[in-house]
């Protein structure tokens, strides 16, 4: 029997695997950090239903559990709004050649191209960080699905970068390319290090 969960991933999956452009890596990279966002959830509920965890600990679970969720519906977001965005650029590219409508729907839909993927990986970054920081309150028996969690994130930051990178080219505007680029700088470290 197929649970719920599966018939949501299977859909994904197969619409990422279907050979349409959208959903790509931008939302694929989304997803993952949904996911490990999602996989530090689990393990701070599971450490948290343990009668061995303390109830200061457990308190300060249930916080950063709050904010986690923010976290995770911000990610899912950013994974439906990054297909949407490259579906607007193709749907730009389409318009009437030569025509000023064109060349400015065509600006707007590459800039967030790249603004989206930038929005994931600062986010991926953020949960990064407050996984990290968590970590050490989890019980033992759960600190697998922590360590994945982390793997997961680092993965979304790296490939928030590499779609980043891909539009940078593209961009006009110099004040927000040279954003782009500092931003860049900043992320790499949070998975070049892991490699």
């Amino acid at each position: 029997m197929v649970s719920n969960w599966q018939n949501g991933a299977e859909s994904f999956i197969d619409a990422v695997s279907s050979g349409s452009a959208t959903p790509g890596g931008g939302a694929v990279a989304a997803f993952s950090a949904a996911s490990g966002c999602a996989l530090t959830m689990m393990a701070i509920s599971v450490t948290m239903k343990m009668k061995s965890t303390d109830v200061q600990t457990k308190k300060e679970l249930n916080e950063a559990l709050d904010e986690f969720i923010l976290l995770r519906d911000a990610l899912k977001e950013c994974s439906q709004k990054d297909a949407e965005a490259y579906d607007d650029y193709i749907r730009a590219k389409k318009l009437p050649s030569g025509s000023k409508e064109r060349e400015e729907y065509i600006k707007n839909a590459l800039e967030q191209c790249a603004k989206i993927p930038l929005e994931t990986a600062l986010k991926a970054v953020k949960t990064l960080q407050m996984t990290e920081e968590i970590s050490v309150k989890i019980a033992p028996v759960i600190k697998p699905d922590i360590e994945c969690a982390k793997i997961m994130l680092r993965s979304a930051i790296a490939c928030g970068v590499e779609n980043i990178e891909a539009n940078l080219p593209y961009i006009k505007d110099e004040d927000l390319k040279a954003e782009l680029a500092k931003n860049i700088e900043f992320l790499k470290p949070f998975y070049e290090r892991t490699l």
